[in-house]
């Protein structure tokens, strides 16, 4: 009967500790993909308009 217990809190405590580490991966994902984003974000604010004329384009609409 101990035994059993033992092994089901390890067993559970196994569990937390891989939840806690997919949720930090997914945390550490999510922040690269943001400023990946807003760097692209920043170029296509600085890209200039197609005609020439020296204006930039309007991407935020």
């Amino acid at each position: 009967m101990e035994s059993s217990i033992a092994a089901m809190a390890m067993n559970m405590a196994m569990a937390n500790m891989q939840n806690a580490f997919s949720v930090g991966m997914m945390k550490k994902t999510l922040e690269a993909s943001q400023a990946s984003m807003e760097a692209i974000t920043e170029m296509m604010d600085a890209m200039p308009s197609p005609d020439g004329k020296g204006t930039l384009l309007n991407v935020r609409v």
